[in-house]
């Protein structure tokens, strides 16, 4: 299993809805697991991997979860600008603008509602991934001209990879 990288499709598409967490689930979420921890990143979004579903997988030292249909239900008003990147954007990192506080739901693997408040990095963190399964990057948080300028390093790199 493989990152999909922007500009993929999959990528802009809002995730469909998990209905059934069936074997093909639980198998996605521990692939999603093992890509998220070789590629040293701290959360994965299924449109990630080019699967079109609501599912994210987050890990902060102790925190770690496997999250269903996450929804960010509540946000501070306050917010902090910090550099974010992303795996799908290989490359730049860009001031990013988000809540400092969020309150997610969303179920485990067994089907268990759950509730998740979190601060700091962690809110950061889901926020960036509840982003992906609702079709939108780090990127789409950016000035025009900020925008333009993290597109062309990442090109950039890109060509360089070639």
């Amino acid at each position: 299993m493989e990152i999909v990288t922007y500009p993929e499709e999959v990528l802009r598409r809002e995730a469909d809805p998990i209905d059934d967490i069936n074997q093909e689930i639980r198998d996605l979420a521990d692939k999603m697991t093992e890509v998220m921890f070789r590629e040293e990143g701290v959360g994965l979004a299924a449109p990630q991997v080019g699967v079109g579903k609501r599912l994210i997988v987050v890990n902060l030292e102790d925190d770690f979860h496997i999250l269903i249909n996450p929804e960010i239900v509540e946000r501070s008003e306050e917010e902090e600008v910090r550099e974010e990147g992303c795996l799908s954007v290989p490359g730049p990192e860009a001031p990013v603008s988000r809540s400092t506080k969020v309150v997610v739901k969303g179920m485990d693997l067994e089907g268990n509602e759950m509730e998740l408040t979190r601060e700091g990095m962690a809110a950061r963190v889901f926020q960036h991934e509840v982003d992906h399964v609702n079709g939108k990057l780090f990127i789409d948080h950016l000035s025009e001209a900020e925008r333009s300028l993290t597109l062309r390093e990442y090109r950039k790199k890109d060509e360089e990879n070639e």
